[in-house]
């Protein structure tokens, strides 16, 4: 069984999980399958954007990853202890594959010996293949830019999107609230796809009749933020050659003015057509098993030689990260292999009409059964859940 992206919290503002009791019922039906195992599929539990870190604010990466205890595992299972009931109950294996909203886990030990202590039959890894059905899962933020890890003559580069998220907790969030009923401040995250913040920061403004322009104010945040010494750094060892050039919209005389036209010129570009990144890598992955391992920059240690002999015959790829459920059938040479991406848990906030955003759940998974002939069987599934709830102009 494969789920992505549930985001579970600590129970503050920003943790919107909460279908805990339908959790706990998928759970206990999957027990009742032979030989059980669960995939998490990264992001299991949302560390990135809990109370403790943002309290940390805009320490460095990697001084709040070593930082945190044990406390907040405790904090995350008192919001949510049908969900740790369930998992600590479950008779199979778990799987938990990092992704980039729990990468803390990884590097952090406290972390690690909390979660198993709660749930014995954990097993953290960085990716998972399972050489029984040839179904590799990997969370899905390695493929992408803004979101992945960097090695640069052996120093990890912490990805930008975590800092973005950092920063906007402390300096954009609280704002929000000072003029936003909190269950809507709540839906800014869940916007998808996100290049339709802009135009839900807009349309907020006018139903709610705030005395600000909010989408300005996100885009003065956002410049703000890029003149910060870590968001810079980043610049520097990802884009060398653009971080010079980006001095044209980070310099205080102007600089606001040009990134706000910058802003707005990608607003305008939305309609073009969207491309699948994570598709993309699944499709290069299936040609190319190795290219998997030169992706995996912070997960893995490139000091230790990693034979891709064993994955040389990848049936499946499951991905989650960008929150998109969907089954896919690929044609590589001769062979059809097939795409999973599990989607989130999280609500979403989807543009229906030009000044009509509504407010649903999407919950998708995926069972992968092996058959008594040895074939297998790929079950994909969601529960919608649909809250009448409209931003209309």
């Amino acid at each position: 069984m494969f789920i992505s992206d549930l985001h579970i919290g600590d129970g503050n503002s920003k943790d919107d999980f909460s279908q805990d009791e339908l959790f706990n019922n998928f759970i206990n039906e999957w027990n009742d399958l032979e030989n059980p195992e669960l995939v998490i599929v990264g992001d299991g539990f949302e560390i990135l954007e809990s109370e403790i870190v943002r309290h940390a604010g805009l320490k460095p990466f990697w001084e709040i990853v070593h930082s945190l205890d044990g406390k907040l595992i405790t904090l995350i299972e008192r919001a949510h202890p049908k969900v740790f009931e369930a998992l600590s109950k479950f008779k199979g294996k778990i799987k938990y594959v990092i992704g980039n909203h729990d990468y803390y886990i990884l590097k952090n030990q406290k972390l690690q010996e909390n979660l198993k202590e709660r749930i014995k039959n954990l097993e953290i890894v960085p990716y998972y293949y399972d050489e029984q059905t040839h179904i590799l899962a990997v969370h899905g933020n390695q493929f992408d830019a803004i979101n992945r890890f960097l090695e640069v003559n052996g120093e990890i580069i912490p990805p930008l999107g975590d800092f973005i998220s950092r920063y906007m907790m402390v300096n954009f969030d609280d704002v929000l609230k000072e003029y936003l009923p909190d269950d809507v401040v709540s839906d800014y995250d869940n916007v998808r796809p996100t290049l339709d913040v802009f135009q839900w920061l807009e349309q907020i403004s006018k139903v709610y009749e705030t005395s600000v322009d909010l989408l300005k104010l996100w885009i003065d945040n956002f410049i703000t933020m890029m003149r910060e010494e870590e968001a810079k750094y980043w610049m520097k060892k990802n884009y060398p050659f653009l971080s010079k050039l980006s001095i044209l919209f980070l310099n205080k005389i102007g600089g606001i003015k040009l990134g706000e036209l910058l802003v707005r010129a990608v607003m305008k570009t939305r309609n073009l057509k969207k491309t699948d990144y994570l598709k993309k890598a699944a499709v290069k992955i299936f040609e190319e098993p190795g290219w998997l391992f030169r992706n995996m920059d912070g997960y893995l240690d490139k000091g230790n030689a990693i034979g891709t002999q064993y994955l040389k015959d990848i049936q499946g790829i499951v991905m989650g990260h960008n929150h998109k459920p969907g089954f896919e059938l690929i044609k590589i040479k001769n062979d059809v292999k097939f795409y999973v991406n599990c989607g989130s848990w999280k609500p979403v906030v989807e543009r229906k009409s030009r000044n009509i955003f509504q407010r649903y759940f999407e919950i998708f998974y995926a069972i992968a059964r092996v058959e008594n002939s040895g074939e297998i069987e790929i079950i994909t599934g969601s529960v919608n859940k649909l809250r009448k709830k409209e931003v209309i102009s």
